[in-house]
């Protein structure tokens, strides 16, 4: 089986396919690329929620800023992913709590939730709402899960003091879930979900309206560091103060962010043709989102438009699409027995930088070229927080920021090859003791 290819642009071109989200939006004509020479206080390379986010909260304190998007605002995993809006980082509390003590653990804690409410004040201001509802749920896929899932509703409940959860046994799990086969369901009426396509065009319109210059189809090509830097694309440049790279994936190929800490993961997505409103009062009672619990999960809601939305299918190796969609449907099917007959309208794949822990990985190199990276799957609450503390230590305030900068990242191993063949091996026995659970 071939490994993905090391050119992330390509990469993300095979498996991009046809992603509903864009036939959801009116896009506006593209916005200018970057053309002659420019200066600002801080370039924003990547036009995501934590680009976007970061760019908004300098300039609403008099901070110039310029945002460098390689394709169009939101055409990353930020205007891509499965649109869930969640408390809390992709790996467990317990990670970052055993690194960093109960203090700075239960404040990091507490900045998840702020970012989750930065997401939804950003979606109620939007005239369109980007379609947010509330509500998520994890589900026990398998019996052995169960116990552990009650240990997090423990938690939740307990030490965190997060109010809004209810653990729902195997006997009453109908009542927020119709799918088959599910023992147990720990409800978060705080958390939500909606399209963050719209989100991200939001945020753009609210840079707009704060005077951030945002051009898109303007690739970085080079970063020169030093006191004062030099950020350049094919046909222009930006001299600046401070940088913030929030690229994703796609900020490897600039040399600036510790690239061996992160490992891309693809992900797949499908849709479904409209559904009728009764089949899907039925399949979610509770028209929550909601995901597994399995290691290699898979995650789902109804949309706005009544369509099943699927995702999943993490892997490190490269498969042809139709190959994933097709297992994706399968999963679906198996879980819906009445989606047997619905047809799949959309199928769109996307790239997730990963960090080994899942703890997310922010940094600073020199003084002035801050770095975001490493949301592993679960980024719109930490992506817009991660904005808004690189922010605060741009202005002068590092003391948030720097709470993630103490996470020690274990790197992977040297070579494309070699880390993608020790991260599949990684991936059969998650699998595995999933089927064993």
């Amino acid at each position: 089986m071939p490994l993905i290819s090391q050119d992330r642009w390509r990469e993300a071109e095979d498996i991009a396919g046809d992603c509903f989200y864009d036939h959801t939006v009116a896009r506006a004509q593209a916005l200018a690329p970057l053309t002659g020479e420019h200066v600002a206080d801080v370039v924003v390379i990547g036009a995501g929620v934590a680009g976007l986010s970061c760019a908004l909260e300098l300039a609403a304190r008099g901070i110039a800023c310029v945002v460098l998007e390689a394709k169009r605002v939101g055409s990353g995993a930020s205007g891509r992913n499965g649109g869930q809006l969640l408390p809390g980082f992709s790996c467990d509390l317990d990670v970052i709590r055993a690194q960093l003590g109960d203090a700075p653990a239960r404040e990091a804690w507490d900045m998840s939730l702020e970012g989750m409410s930065m997401v939804r004040e950003h979606a109620a201001r939007a005239s369109d709402g980007c379609d947010y509802q509330p509500g998520w749920m994890i589900l026990a896929a398998r019996r052995g899960h169960v116990e552990e899932l009650a240990s997090w509703y423990r938690e939740l409940s307990g030490p965190l003091a997060y109010g809004n959860v209810e653990f729902v046994h195997a006997a009453d799990v109908g009542r927020v879930c119709g799918g088959t086969g599910y023992h147990a369901a720990l409800v978060d009426h705080h958390a939500g979900h909606l399209n963050p396509l719209k989100l991200m065009l939001a945020l753009a319109r609210e840079c707009d309206r704060r005077s951030v210059r945002i051009f898109e189809n303007s690739k970085v090509t080079s970063v020169a560091r030093g006191a004062r830097l030099s950020v350049a694309t094919a046909q222009g440049s930006v001299r600046c103060k401070h940088v913030v790279v929030a690229a994703n994936v796609f900020a490897e190929e600039l040399r600036l962010v510790p690239e061996r800490q992160v490992m891309t993961v693809g992900n797949t997505i499908i849709a479904t043709e409209p559904i009728d409103a009764a089949l899907c009062a039925r399949m979610l009672p509770s028209g929550y989102s909601a995901c597994d619990t399995n290691f290699m999960l898979d995650y789902f809601r109804i949309t706005a438009e009544r369509r099943m939305l699927w995702g999943g299918g993490s892997t490190y190796l490269k498969h042809d699409s139709r190959d994933r969609v097709t297992m994706l449907r399968k999963k679906m099917i198996a879980r819906f027995p009445e989606l047997g007959a619905a047809r799949i309208d959309h199928a769109w794949g996307g790239l997730i930088d990963v960090t080994a822990s899942r703890a997310p990985d922010f940094g600073r190199i020199d003084s002035n070229v801050f770095y975001l990276q490493g949301f592993s799957g679960h980024g719109l609450n930490v992506a817009a927080i991660a904005g808004r503390i690189t922010a605060e230590a741009i202005l002068g305030d590092g003391r948030r920021f720097g709470v993630f900068c103490g996470l020690r990242h274990r790197a992977f191993p040297r070579g494309a090859l070699l880390r993608r063949a020790v991260l599949s091996v990684g991936t059969w026995y998650f699998r595995a003791r999933d089927a064993l659970a």
